[in-house]
């Protein structure tokens, strides 16, 4: 496995922590509104699924214009948590079958965009930024559970490794 490859699993098993994390909690939790980045904790996710298509279609080639028209594909999931954590388990499939399909990550690709120009950068690059994009808004997450009363979910990376050798021992 990749290093790309195995931080991208880092940041599946993390966002997974945070959503098993909420379901623990009072319902509500995850809708209330809270004054920081993102007005809810369910919106920070959704965005965070939002990211995750936006940079898998970035990495498959796809035009800018259709991924921006398909992000209103998750539009219908706002306020349901069961519907984001679907979106957010069928984009790791999806991120799985594209990794198969890529023999090497290390490959420069070319991306475009209308405001910003065209930018040079490898698959496993983009990956990391991801994996980057999905560190930030957990500990989003993790702020805004705490001023609504709960505890984070920890969601380091370290936390990961350790749980992937016991599993393996």
């Amino acid at each position: 496995m990749t290093d790309a490859i195995q931080f991208y699993d880092y940041h599946t098993w993390a966002n997974k922590r945070i959503f098993n994390h909420i379901e623990n909690l009072p319902e509500e939790t995850a809708y209330q509104e809270v004054k920081s980045v993102f007005p809810s904790i369910s919106d920070v996710l959704l965005h965070m699924c939002k990211a995750d298509y936006i940079w898998l279609n970035v990495l498959s080639g796809v035009a800018y214009q259709k991924i921006i028209d398909g992000v209103s594909k998750f539009e219908p999931a706002h306020g349901d948590m069961a519907a984001i954590k679907q979106h957010a388990s069928e984009l790791e499939s999806q991120y799985h079958d594209f990794f198969s399909r890529q023999p090497d990550l290390e490959q420069t690709i070319s991306m475009q965009h209308p405001k910003l120009g065209t930018l040079e950068s490898t698959y496993a690059e983009t990956i990391l930024h991801v994996v980057n994009h999905g560190t930030y808004h957990r500990g989003n997450v993790t702020a805004m559970l705490r001023q609504l009363g709960h505890t984070g979910a920890p969601t380091d990376y370290v936390y990961y490794l350790y749980e992937k050798k016991e599993s393996k021992g």
